[in-house]
């Protein structure tokens, strides 16, 4: 367990990151997978597939706590001062991210993994568990939609 861990612990953090954009957050997701895997590592029937089994697990735990994370902003009211924490103009940053975040949920999760992560679609198909021609068809809407949005 301690190998996988070592090899595969970046790439868990990185989508943690990814979705929470907040260190803090994404090393809580990277333990919280881990402490997953440990516990569920005998009932993974196919090992060789641990990698893309604990890249979903971190995708899905971080987007949990993103959900979290959004609904009690929503009710505190700042979430307008939590989503400029990117240089350039705070209304361009602002923009973009409510854009992004009124993509359908299918469409938002393969633009973070793509762009953001920049994972290829052949990985993205096995985090997600769904054909990778789905995957490079979502990713197309989803930026079609986004430049529409912007423009």
């Amino acid at each position: 367990m301690e190998e996988l861990l070592r090899e595969h612990e970046r790439l868990v953090y990185r989508i943690a990151y990814s979705v929470l954009g907040n260190s803090a957050d994404a090393e809580e997701v990277t333990q919280e997978v881990f402490l997953r895997a440990f516990r569920k590592l005998a009932s993974l029937r196919e090992p060789e597939k641990f990698r893309s089994w604990v890249a979903r697990m971190s995708w899905r735990i971080a987007i949990n706590q993103r959900r979290g994370w959004l609904r009690a902003l929503r009710r505190e009211t700042v979430w307008q001062e939590a989503t400029v924490t990117h240089a350039g103009h705070p209304e361009d940053v602002l923009h973009l991210r409510e854009q992004i975040a009124r993509l359908p949920e299918k469409l938002r999760q393969v633009l973070l993994l793509s762009a953001i992560e920049g994972l290829e679609s052949r990985d993205i198909a096995g985090m997600l568990e769904i054909p990778e021609g789905t995957v490079r068809s979502r990713l197309f809407l989803a930026r079609q939609q986004l430049w529409k949005a912007l423009t």
